[in-house]
């Protein structure tokens, strides 16, 4: 069993809890937030290994929520989920510092898959 702490971020409360439990049946231990400002909450009162967050969210979108969490050197794997899977939205992740991009619909393999690789970067970029 993982000992990974992830932290699921989507207003929507059907996707985080489809995402949640699809961690939970990888192995890992799940928190969620509805919302970017409560992410940042629980970033700063717990340790977690990873993000997944979703991009379009109203209080705080997910790439201002991967600025604070870049801009705050935090060791955290970020994972975006979209609906907006554009070439733009991708870029504009990756220079934010997620580490995986997934497009919804997505199957429970591609989440558990990008978290997998996510976590494995960041144990590799540790040296």
């Amino acid at each position: 069993m993982s000992e990974e702490n992830v932290l699921v971020v989507d207003d929507e409360a059907v996707i985080r809890d489809v995402c949640e439990q699809i961690l939970i049946n990888e192995g890992y231990t799940v928190t969620t937030a509805a919302s970017g400002k409560e992410a940042l909450r629980l970033v700063s009162e717990n340790d977690y290994d990873a993000v997944v967050t979703d991009i379009m969210m109203p209080d705080m979108s997910g790439l201002e929520l991967l600025e604070v969490i870049k801009s705050t050197s935090l060791d955290l794997s970020t994972i975006v989920i979209t609906g907006l899977g554009t070439f733009d939205m991708a870029t504009q992740s990756d220079r934010l510092g997620a580490r995986e991009f997934v497009v919804k619909p997505f199957t429970p393999d591609e989440l558990g898959q990008a978290v997998k690789k996510a976590l494995k970067k960041r144990v590799i970029n540790r040296g």
